[in-house]
């Protein structure tokens, strides 16, 4: 396990740089899909083995913390890294057939680098005890994505625009959370998350506040909280719709899952510096509920619908997350891992509509159900799923929560939850309408080759919507298990 905890990120971290120089052909997908699995199966032996309580650590270069680097694998690091490799082998299993319209065959190669790259990237941030580490890998998925997303300018020009937006914003808030990491090492002398969280009680007060200040502002532009979510639609929308699929299952998750561990292992007591989270994110989670949910209605594009739907599904999160307590945190991983696998199967579905049609307008929904029924079966129960109809994973999502908000007496919060509920009737009607009712055209265009390389991650993603829907142990009980390994009291 020591070794899986290492090679979950040296994998296609060292692998990238060899990708990149592989010939253009069918090798570069076969082995950007062998790396991700390879990850994969790794990942999920990590979260088997510390489901109970254990901890994985892998000193690099044998140096013990706080002088060398760490790697330390609790429950809510292996969840994460699961979230993060599982999306990117399912990924990997479509990508050569969904860029084959936006990268120039002689980019493939280049292309699957830098996909292996984020990959390394996020999955160092999940498996490091280091803080100055969690940059370093914050910065390799950053540049990463900001290549992706600007390699869709050959099918939409507005992806180099995209690209430019996320790089500028993408520049601030690492800038914010450096800042925030040189208050904390001044104070404490050290960048070991447990290393500091040991010494802070006894730092500057003043220092810390600060420090986390900075720090939670750079979270938030990663996370996209409203209003600092400036560049997640575009980058969605505009992205090669592998990328899309990819960054909606992981990249904000990952930058949320900083915000916990900051909260819970690092501070401790859901603050982060002086900042009492139970105070401020269950307020930006409102606004992020209800902004998304009401934006969402307004497009006439199905990715950008789908990247607004899943700026209210943060707002969610973040309201799990600043509830706190052992349910709290329950809840927030469980929505984790709802959420992946809800967005993961609409956007897939998405990328098939794209590359049928060469765009995800409403106009190509048309008819739909007629013209590609398993793709817009997998709408209809990934729209069920946000609007959380029981048996859906995204029930479990949103009961969760509103149990706890009950239960404590948050009314205006299970209110907010409810009415973004009932906006996501809205604009998931919208879909349904135009696959359903809407005319299909005369002379659709016929799959192009390769088109059912989709339907085995959308049959995997449409039974896991179901079967968390249906058996929600799984995915809370992994959210209680986090909880009680970060030594979270009810």
């Amino acid at each position: 396990m020591t070794t899986a905890a290492i090679l979950v990120v040296i994998l296609p971290l060292l692998t990238a740089p060899i990708v990149a120089l592989l010939p253009p052909g069918r090798l570069v997908g076969t082995a950007a899909f062998a790396i991700a699995t390879a990850t994969a199966v790794l990942a999920l032996q990590l979260l088997a083995a510390t489901l109970d309580g254990s901890v994985v650590i892998h000193q690099l270069g044998g140096w013990p913390p706080p002088f060398g680097i760490v790697y330390r694998i609790d429950a809510l690091s292996a969840v994460m890294l699961s979230i993060v490799s599982v999306a990117a082998a399912l990924v990997a299993w479509f990508q050569p057939t969904a860029i084959v319209d936006c990268v120039r065959p002689t980019d493939r190669a280049r292309f699957t680098a830098a996909f292996l790259l984020a990959l390394a990237g996020l999955n160092g941030m999940a498996a490091t005890g280091d803080l100055f580490n969690v940059f370093v890998f914050l910065e390799i998925s950053s540049l990463a994505s900001y290549i992706l997303i600007a390699m869709g300018a050959r099918q939409d020009r507005r992806a180099l625009t995209a690209a430019y937006d996320y790089l500028v914003l993408g520049a601030v808030g690492a800038t914010f959370f450096v800042i925030g990491i040189a208050f904390l090492y001044m104070v404490t002398g050290t960048l070991n998350m447990a290393d500091m969280a040991a010494r802070l009680p006894g730092a500057s007060p003043r220092a810390v506040e600060v420090g986390g200040a900075f720090l939670l502002v750079g979270l938030g532009l990663k996370v996209a909280i409203v209003p600092l979510h400036r560049w997640l639609p575009n980058a969605y929308a505009y992205a090669p719709s592998a990328v899309s699929t990819f960054l909606a299952m992981t990249a904000t998750k990952v930058a949320l899952y900083l915000v916990i561990r900051l909260g819970t292992s690092v501070f401790g007591g859901n603050h982060i510096g002086g900042i009492d989270l139970s105070q401020v994110l269950p307020a930006l989670g409102v606004a992020a509920l209800l902004f998304g949910s009401a934006a969402a209605i307004a497009e006439q594009d199905l990715t950008r619908l789908l990247a607004y739907s899943s700026v209210a599904n943060i707002g969610l999160m973040l309201i799990a997350v600043g509830l706190g307590g052992a349910d709290g945190i329950a809840a927030a991983v469980a929505n984790l891992i709802n959420h992946a696998v809800i967005k993961g199967g609409l956007f897939i579905a998405a990328a098939a509509v794209v590359q049928r049609f060469g765009h995800a307008r409403f106009d190509a929904l048309a008819g739909l159900a007629r013209t590609m029924p398993l793709v817009f079966a997998m709408l209809v129960l990934g729209g069920l799923a946000l609007i959380g109809v029981p048996l859906t994973a995204g029930f479990v999502s949103k009961f969760a929560v509103l149990e706890i908000a009950f239960r404590r007496g948050e009314i205006v919060l299970a209110i907010a939850i409810l009415l973004s509920a009932l906006l996501s009737v809205v604009y998931v009607w919208r879909v349904i309408e135009a696959g359903l009712l809407a005319p299909a055209p005369k002379a659709p265009p016929p799959p192009p080759p390769g088109h059912a390389i989709f339907q085995p991650p959308l049959l995997l993603l449409a039974l896991a919507v179901l079967w968390l829907g249906v058996d929600s142990r799984w995915s809370l009980g992994v959210g209680a298990a986090v909880a009680r390994s970060l030594g979270v009291t009810p």
